[in-house]
């Protein structure tokens, strides 16, 4: 019979969770924080008010930003048939965030009648929810792949592409034409688009917009906010507004 396994997030500092993969399907819901997730091809931001889709055996490792709170829930493969079969994100609404917290706290053993009704809602509702603009393509080309981890750890480096392109054994023309076939975007806007994920770290522990702006290598904040809007359609001082009201 069915039955579902939870566990709190709760780290104060840096954590990271190096790579793994479970049998079953996992769900991941933050409340608070921000947790930075690489997946084959791809690296996604978890922030507060965020639901994370992991399908059985997908593989992950998660570094936890500073102070992070949320749940993870661990399904059996008999309990979600018609759940996607790759990794997603979902704006978590407060019914979502309702239910996982709820789901969560169900005592071990088989489900009732009732709590399988919870969770079928559950997994009704992340059908019906919106995907969240938090992830990004990654290289799969080794040198590639290097150069998007280490500007992943660094935002603000101050290398430029040609820089990059030397540092990994690449000429700059062979960077530019391998980086948007791998991942469909240019290495200019991919690194735009790092230094405004990688911003919500900052945003999420509570710092001052122009400290995180200079933290990322913006060379002023009018760029960093206009940066930010065209990503999420919001000001980094109004994105995390709503989360921290659910609290």
């Amino acid at each position: 019979m069915t039955q579902i396994r939870s566990q709190r997030l709760q780290h104060e500092k840096k954590h990271l969770t190096p790579w793994h993969r479970h049998e079953g399907g996992q769900i991941y819901l933050l409340t608070r924080g921000m947790l930075a997730m690489e997946l084959p091809g791809r690296q996604w931001a978890i922030t507060g008010g965020t639901l994370g889709w992991l399908p059985p055996g997908c593989a992950h490792q998660a570094l936890a930003c500073g102070d992070v709170a949320g749940w993870s829930l661990y399904l059996p493969m008999e309990s979600m048939p018609e759940m996607p079969p790759l990794p997603q994100l979902f704006t978590a609404s407060a019914l979502l965030q309702a239910l996982v917290e709820r789901i969560a706290q169900f005592p071990a053993g088989p489900l009732s009648a009732p709590q399988r009704r919870l969770l079928q809602v559950l997994l009704d509702e992340m059908h019906a929810a919106s995907r969240a603009p938090l992830q990004l393509p990654l290289p799969q080309d080794a040198r590639l792949l290097n150069i998007a981890r280490a500007l992943l750890n660094d935002p603000a480096s101050p290398r430029s592409q040609r820089d990059w392109a030397i540092w990994a054994g690449l000429s700059p023309r062979t960077l530019s034409r391998r980086f948007l076939q791998e991942t469909g975007i240019s290495f200019a806007l991919w690194r735009q688009q790092v230094r405004v994920l990688r911003s919500l770290e900052g945003l999420s522990r509570g710092k001052a917009v122009g400290e995180v702006a200079d933290a990322c290598g913006y060379d002023n904040v009018s760029a960093y906010i206009a940066a930010f809007r065209r990503r999420f359609g919001v000001t980094p001082g109004a994105y995390f507004a709503a989360a921290r009201q659910t609290e």
